[in-house]
C-alpha cells in the first residue's frame, strides 16, 4: 500500500467553528485532496464554503500536482445537521468535485496526518514486502447527514469506507434534493428499506448504486475521447505492438485533458463567488 504525507494547511483562521476539521491531505501518489471530518453542525455550509474558498483563491497554496485531484473531498463524519450537509453537497456538485470514503486518519506527535491503525493485524503473506504482518487500518464512516454531503460529488467513490443511513428522514426535502443530485427514484426508496443485515450500513449494492460518476459529469465528458477500460490500459503499457501501445496512451492523455477542461471551467465559474465570499469575509 502506498505511503501517505498528509500535511494540515492553516487557512481557516476565518472559521474557527471548522479549524481543525478541514484537512488538506498531501498524497505522494495522487496530490492533494481534502479531508472533513467530524460531525456536521449549524453553520457548517457556509463555513465549509468560506474555507474552500481560502482554499482555491490561496495564493500561498503550493502547486498541485493534478487540478482535478484538489476537487476530491474524503469524508468522515457521523452526521448532523441534514440542511447544512445539502448546502455541502450542492456546493460540491457546482464544483463537479469527486467524493470518497475511504480509510481514517489520525494526526501523529509530529503533525503529520497517516492512516488511523486499528488493534488488528493483517498477514498476506507471500514473499518480498508483503511478507509478514501489519496493522490493519481503520474504515471511514460517512453516516446519516454524511451521505448526502457525499453523494453531491460528482464522482463518488466508496470502496473502502463505511456509509451508513443512521437517522436519516428521507423527508421530501430530502428527496427533492437526491433528485437533485440525480440519484434514482429507485435507489433512493432503497435506502428507506431496511438492510438484510439489519445495520443501517448499506451493503455492497446499495454502496455501488450510489457510486460512480454522476451524469452532471458523464454528459460532458460523452464529448470526450472515451476513457481507457481495464483491458484497454493493460494493453496500453503491455501490449506486444508499440503503435497499439501509443495510440492508448494518447487517446488516455487526450481523455484526461479534456476532462480537466470540464473540470477548469466548473472552478473558473465559482471564483466570482469565491471572491466575493473572502471580500465580505463569509
Amino acid at each position: 500500500m502506498r505511503r501517505l504525507a498528509l500535511v494540515l494547511l492553516a487557512l481557516l483562521a476565518a472559521s474557527p467553528a471548522l479549524a481543525g476539521r478541514l484537512v488538506v491531505l498531501e498524497d505522494e501518489c495522487r496530490g492533494k485532496q481534502l479531508l472533513f471530518v467530524g460531525p456536521i453542525e449549524a453553520g457548517d455550509g457556509d463555513r465549509f464554503a468560506q474555507a474552500l474558498a481560502t482554499l482555491i483563491l490561496s495564493p500561498d497554496l503550493p502547486p498541485v500536482q493534478d487540478n482535478e485531484l484538489l476537487w476530491t473531498v474524503k469524508f468522515d463524519s457521523p452526521g448532523g445537521d441534514v440542511k447544512e450537509a445539502m448546502a455541502i453537497g450542492r456546493l460540491l456538485r457546482r464544483g463537479l468535485a469527486a467524493t470518497e470514503v475511504s480509510y481514517r486518519f489520525a494526526r501523529r506527535d509530529d503533525g503529520i496526518y497517516d492512516f488511523e491503525r486499528s488493534g488488528d493485524t493483517l498477514c498476506p503473506g507471500g514473499s518480498g514486502r508483503l511478507a509478514g504482518c501489519f496493522p490493519d487500518i481503520v474504515k471511514a464512516e460517512c453516516a446519516g447527514a454524511c451521505l448526502l454531503a457525499w453523494l453531491g460529488g460528482a464522482h463518488r467513490f466508496a470502496h473502502e469506507g463505511r456509509i451508513g443511513v443512521h437517522d436519516l428522514d428521507l423527508t421530501p426535502e430530502v428527496r427533492e434534493y437526491l433528485r437533485e443530485m440525480q440519484v434514482a427514484d429507485a435507489v433512493v426508496d432503497r435506502l428507506a428499506v431496511p438492510q438484510a443485515s439489519g445495520s443501517h450500513w448499506l451493503e455492497w449494492r446499495e454502496r455501488s448504486a450510489l457510486a460512480g460518476v454522476a451524469p452532471a459529469l458523464a454528459e460532458p465528458l460523452a464529448a470526450c475521447p472515451a476513457a481507457l477500460n481495464q483491458q484497454e490500459s493493460l494493453d496500453s503499457v503491455m501490449h506486444a505492438d508499440l503503435d497499439v501501445r501509443e495510440a492508448l496512451m494518447d487517446r488516455a492523455y487526450r481523455h484526461r485533458q479534456c476532462r480537466l477542461r470540464i473540470l477548469a471551467r466548473a472552478q473558473q465559474a465559482l471564483q466570482p463567488e469565491f471572491e466575493a465570499r473572502l471580500a465580505r469575509g463569509g
